[in-house]
């Protein structure tokens, strides 16, 4: 199904009753959700350079795109790019390249094309041929197609420069690496400057930043990082430390934690200490007086501060060109904070910090788990999860009018004018006595 204000999303579970009752102003949000965000941001590691020298590169990259470069005094080591002018229109005459929902949505961010994400090219594509991008809504284009893809929910994305032909994308025993296609320019205006990112500053959404500046991680303090794949986060907490103190990067599976591991090694960040370990079994209440250098489980009151970055269904990552969700699925991710939640809770040293965050915008999965939390800990008080650019908490929700204030969420409408993101959530607790 399409809707009229927001032609590029096919989304199940935002059609269901439970979705509609936790958003109001459902077709508003419907817009907002397929829109492509109106900032870019990177974070700068300064431990390597400087904002400035990095925001200089920045501008020198984007020079042609019309965008504008800027920073802010109160998140220092972030550069922010503005959307550009330059919008793409669809040319008939040109030769079409057919990509998934999920590469779509990157290349409205304004990433470039790489080869694995391309699922087809028609015959006789040319180097450097400029060519249109659409996006494969439906999922039902086969890898590989040679000609053009009829499909009704199939969406242009821009249009691109070929770097790689066919014969280099899917040649026999082939492992298709770098870019395909160069983006030129896209529907969403986003400059296409591809990926700036190295050991000086990483691509990164600004709640995503916000968050562990909310975690607010002192040098030489003990900290968690319950769900830490792909290790932008936890690198951040290194950053903000000093690179003094330890990190213990919890994910489940040992791929994920490589991830980390490649970063670690990259960065030099040696406060970091990842280990492949479910978090939801991360507390033995056996334990007694073991130190968190000796890997999960742990035992009661181990850390200072806890980030607990949960699993969700992830309705914030926009934009949204199509999604799979069910209601059935959209009600499982509360089920598994709450494993989370208990195991932090008693993780975290009494006078200690933990920060609840996801990257959706349910209700249930944001406001109703700080409701569902303070309900049943007792020790834990809910305190203002600042620097504060997002929203307050959702109205109509559980909390009080004083505890909406407390949270923040980015969405629709934010505290700072400026701010476009992604969708987002952040909460503070503090365990007491």
């Amino acid at each position: 199904m399409y809707y009229p204000k927001s032609p590029f999303v096919k989304c199940r579970a935002v059609e269901s009753q439970l979705f509609r009752r936790n958003l109001p102003h459902f077709e508003d949000f419907l817009q907002w959700l397929c829109e492509t965000p109106k900032i870019t941001t990177y974070r700068v590691n300064h431990l390597e350079t400087t904002t400035e020298n990095f925001a200089n590169k920045v501008r020198s990259s984007s020079q042609s795109f019309q965008c504008t470069v800027t920073t802010d005094p109160n998140l220092p080591e972030v550069v922010f790019l503005s959307k550009g002018k330059k919008l793409a229109k669809h040319d008939p005459t040109l030769k079409e390249v057919i990509v998934d929902k999920s590469c779509g949505a990157a290349l409205l961010r304004g990433a470039h094309l790489y080869a694995p994400g391309v699922l087809a090219m028609q015959s006789g594509t040319k180097q450097d041929e400029v060519v249109n991008v659409f996006a494969d809504l439906e999922g039902k284009c086969k890898k590989g197609t040679t000609t053009e893809y009829l499909s009704d929910q199939k969406t242009f994305i821009g249009i691109g420069q070929v770097k790689q032909q066919r014969y280099q994308i899917y040649g026999d025993g082939l492992d298709p690496k770098g870019v395909a296609v160069e983006m030129v320019s896209t529907v969403s205006g986003v400059p296409s400057i591809g990926d700036l990112s190295s050991t000086e500053a990483l691509l990164q959404n600004l709640p995503s930043i916000v968050c562990v500046h909310v975690l607010d991680p002192k040098p030489k303090e003990i900290i968690l990082d319950m769900c830490s794949a792909p290790g932008n986060k936890t690198t951040h907490i290194a950053e903000l430390m000093g690179n003094q103190g330890t990190i213990i990067a919890l994910d489940k599976t040992e791929s994920k934690i490589q991830l980390i591991k490649n970063k670690v090694q990259n960065y030099g960040f040696d406060s970091i200490k990842p280990f492949a370990f479910d978090s939801t079994k991360s507390f033995d209440e056996t334990l007694i007086r073991k130190s968190a250098l000796e890997g999960p489980p742990f035992g009661r009151n181990t850390f200072d501060r806890i980030l607990l970055d949960a699993p969700c269904s992830a309705l914030g990552n926009r934009p949204v060109l199509a999604d799979s969700l069910t209601p059935k699925m959209l009600s499982s991710y509360p089920v598994v904070q709450k494993k989370l939640f208990c195991n932090a809770v008693e993780l975290l040293k009494v006078g200690g910090v933990l920060v609840f965050s996801t990257c959706t915008i349910v209700e249930d999965e944001n406001e109703g788990m700080v409701k569902w939390a303070l309900d049943k800990f007792p020790n834990l008080k809910l305190v203002d999860a600042t620097p504060f650019y997002g929203g307050e908490g959702v109205e109509g929700c559980d909390l009080s009018d004083e505890e909406r204030k407390k949270v923040q969420r980015f969405g629709i409408k934010n505290r700072v004018e400026d701010v476009d993101s992604v969708g987002f959530f952040i909460s503070k607790f503090i365990k007491v006595e």
